[in-house]
């Protein structure tokens, strides 16, 4: 059952300093009976910088019935437009994805002023003057240069701009959500690269991992790689149970998953072997072994197939057989190769 988080604000505005520094709090109250992981993300309105937001500790064990207080410390750079911000706080439960548990606080809201206009000075007259008499000259002379020089006037032509280029240092997107975190790189001047998921339930929908680190010194555009927590949950098996399925027509088992991000799976067959013995009234059934394969699709082609291997040196004729029966079952992997919980498992057979 999801946490029904209660966040409430301090104050309803935070006032800046000279420095364009201020602090506010949120207190995340957990009403539940059961403790449980709170994890706080800024939400910043329009026109606000992720990067102008932190907080201490954004993932905190909050008691049952108990509260936790998070600090919000805001820092507006210079050159940042003036006029009034807002920014909001979202909490949810770590264990949970966002969307299934996440609380929004009201608004706070903040004022950044104008830089101070700058001192108009009175220019004195005789500085006017010169001015005008330089001028003048300026005009005489290129006259006479063309008039008496008999060739046409050189034009200085602008040179085109230089590219943005240069190193910057690369910013902590560190338990930020993927969406924020690409909005911090770009504004840094670089580029969200590779997104690879892993299985993390602490962290669930936050960047976990980064390349290149936090402090390296790279160049304006280059690419930064991300990994982000996901939670997986059980595939659902759309193959009916005792399904017939014939080798000659190549047909596929077949599942869905919840998860978007979700490429990869690992599906385990067991075929069912039987122990055939003259002497003995049936023949004695169980599954026998395991193949595991890892597939890159919602289907998979079964790699079972019908057998028979007789006992070498029994004197009654026992042998064994397998008549393409086999149960299986499918969990989803992340990207590094760690599977979820599988799905329920169900029998097929191979026919002919």
């Amino acid at each position: 059952m999801s946490t029904n988080w209660v966040v409430t604000t301090a104050a309803e505005r935070v006032a800046l300093d000279d420095a364009k520094r201020g602090e506010t709090t949120f207190t995340v109250t957990n009403p539940a009976a059961r403790a449980d992981r709170a994890v706080f993300q800024v939400v910043p309105g329009d026109g606000a910088d992720p990067a102008w937001f932190t907080v201490d500790q954004p993932q905190r064990q909050v008691a049952a019935s108990g509260s936790a207080s998070f600090l919000l410390a805001v820092q507006v750079p210079d050159g940042a437009a003036p006029g009034t911000y807002e920014v909001r706080g979202r909490v949810y439960s770590a264990s949970e994805a966002p969307e299934e548990s996440s609380v929004l606080s009201n608004r706070i809201v903040f004022d950044v002023a104008a830089p101070p206009a700058p001192e108009k000075r009175r220019i004195p007259m005789w500085i006017l003057l010169v001015a005008a008499a330089l001028v003048v000259i300026t005009v005489v002379t290129v006259t006479l240069v063309l008039t008496l020089g008999g060739g046409e006037a050189q034009q200085a032509r602008p040179q085109p701009s230089a590219p943005a280029s240069g190193l910057v240092s690369v910013p902590t997107v560190l338990s930020y959500n993927e969406e924020n975190a690409g909005f911090l790189l770009r504004d840094r001047g670089l580029v969200p690269g590779a997104v690879k998921y892993r299985l993390d339930l602490d962290h669930v929908g936050n960047i976990v991992e980064q390349n290149p680190p936090v402090g390296a010194k790279v160049e304006v555009g280059s690419k930064v790689d991300l990994v982000v927590a996901v939670r997986l949950t059980a595939p659902t098996l759309k193959t009916p149970g005792d399904a017939k399925i014939s080798i000659k027509g190549k047909a596929t088992l077949q599942w869905e998953q919840a998860e978007r991000y979700v490429t990869h799976w690992l599906v385990v067959y067991a075929p069912s072997v039987c122990f055939h013995n003259t002497s003995a009234s049936a023949p004695i059934c169980a599954a026998l072994g395991v193949n595991a394969v890892r597939v890159d699709a919602r289907s998979a082609v079964p790699p079972v197939q019908t057998a028979f291997m007789q006992v070498v040196g029994s004197p009654t004729g026992a042998y064994f057989t397998n008549d393409g029966t086999f149960r299986w079952y499918v969990a989803a992997v992340d990207d590094f190769d760690q599977a979820g919980p599988f799905s329920l498992s169900l029998n097929a057979q191979m026919v002919a």
